[in-house]
């Protein structure tokens, strides 16, 4: 297994986990999205951009995004992550996370990350819990999952020794 930053020849992988029966629910995308508008969002990348994929024998099995703020919220990161159905409960979360925060922490010094978890997935709840997310909040029906209106858990990592002050 190997973490590597993306390219824009992954976008036809990518787009296919996308759309896998078990990752689409769990993501914001539409079962409609294309290779090339994936492709157009690849090449219009900025710098607050940072997208890792994970590849196993060429093939790409997951995914992970982090977006650096701007000005005055530059010291925080929204980050998403999903992994091919096929390697779920494998490590490949985990390894995607550690690569982000690893870049988080001590590259970019972000003070904080924030993400959000659709209500339903609860593997995935459980692995951001296991990176030191907490739960902040939560945003009720804000997602049509299969036909129906479900929420998201909205929960943040802060840099351990940072400035911001948690009540933990």
């Amino acid at each position: 297994m190997f973490i590597r930053p993306i390219k824009i020849s992954d976008a036809e992988q990518i787009v296919d986990i996308m759309r896998q029966p078990n990752v689409l629910p769990n993501i914001v995308s539409l079962p409609s999205l294309r290779a090339a508008s994936f492709e157009t969002r690849l090449r219009n990348a900025t710098s607050e951009n940072h997208d890792f994929v994970a590849e196993d024998n060429g093939k790409v099995v997951g995914m992970i995004g982090l977006s650096q703020g701007k000005g005055r919220r530059a010291h925080t990161g929204s980050l998403f992550l999903f992994v091919d159905e096929d390697y779920h409960g494998k490590g490949i979360g985990s390894l995607l996370l550690q690569k982000v925060i690893d870049l988080a922490d001590n590259w970019l010094l972000l003070e904080r990350i924030d993400l959000t978890v659709i209500e339903t997935n609860l593997g995935a709840k459980k692995l951001y819990e296991k990176y030191g997310f907490k739960e902040e909040g939560y945003k009720a029906g804000t997602i049509i999952q299969n036909g129906s209106l479900v929420g998201e858990i909205m929960m943040a990592r802060f840099l351990p020794g940072g400035r911001i002050e948690t009540s933990d």
